[in-house]
């Protein structure tokens, strides 16, 4: 009965979205949020363009119908700009909030300026509606000019939140995962001059409910 009354809950809710105007829905932060660092200037980033899954490069917002596989993209609930790009969006602020770098994305690079480039590569972006919101994210360090030399790493991270009803508490519910995998990004980049795998696993103990770091190789 709990199973069926789920169900009807989420039939219900996508119907509603079915019969209403468009909705749009952004992955950046607009709430207050402690002022950004300082801009170091040691080195820079550069966030490349994301690569997501095919099934959710769409401009609706796409669900999944627990409990089964089949995977929903609402008419009315639209992204306000290309997935992708507003997952580039989202990490690149996140990530330059907490280094205190700039982000210089795919804009031509100086020679002599240190510039880690990252590549991601999301290899899930799932949402049950009114349950849970996965992300897994594997992402490359490649280095440019960074002093030590250090190796290109690549890394992952996967996050598991739970959502309530409501495409605004979905939403917000990806965003906070993406910001938990951006806080996994910052610590491997932070220590990314460090030799040796396990000192990129230390650096990331500490992470937010339902984010997990999963290593780096390379």
């Amino acid at each position: 009965m709990k199973l069926k009354g789920a169900l009807v809950a989420v039939t219900v809710a996508l119907a509603g979205c079915a019969s209403t105007a468009p909705h749009y829905y952004s992955l950046q932060a607009i709430e207050d949020s402690p002022p950004a660092a300082p801009v170091q200037g040691a080195y820079a980033i550069s966030v490349q363009p994301v690569v997501i899954p095919q099934q959710v490069a769409r401009p609706q917002v796409v669900v999944r119908m627990a409990p089964g596989s089949e995977v929903v993209p609402l008419a009315s609930a639209l992204w306000v700009g290309p997935l992708e790009d507003q997952i580039r969006l989202s990490l690149a602020a996140e990530l330059t909030r907490r280094l205190g770098v700039l982000d210089v994305g795919s804009a031509r690079i100086d020679n002599n300026l240190p510039v880690w480039q990252i590549y991601v590569d999301v290899q899930r972006f799932d949402a049950v509606y009114g349950q849970q919101v996965q992300q897994e994210i594997v992402w490359r360090m490649v280095p440019q000019g960074i002093p030590g030399k250090p190796a290109p790493r690549v890394c992952a991270a996967q996050a598991a939140l739970p959502v309530q009803q409501g495409m605004g508490a979905l939403v917000e519910g990806h965003r906070q995962a993406l910001a938990g995998i951006a806080q996994a990004m910052t610590r491997a980049l932070e220590t990314g001059a460090k030799k040796g795998r396990g000192a990129l696993n230390d650096g990331v103990a500490a992470l937010p409910d339902g984010v997990h770091f999963r290593g780096c190789t390379g």
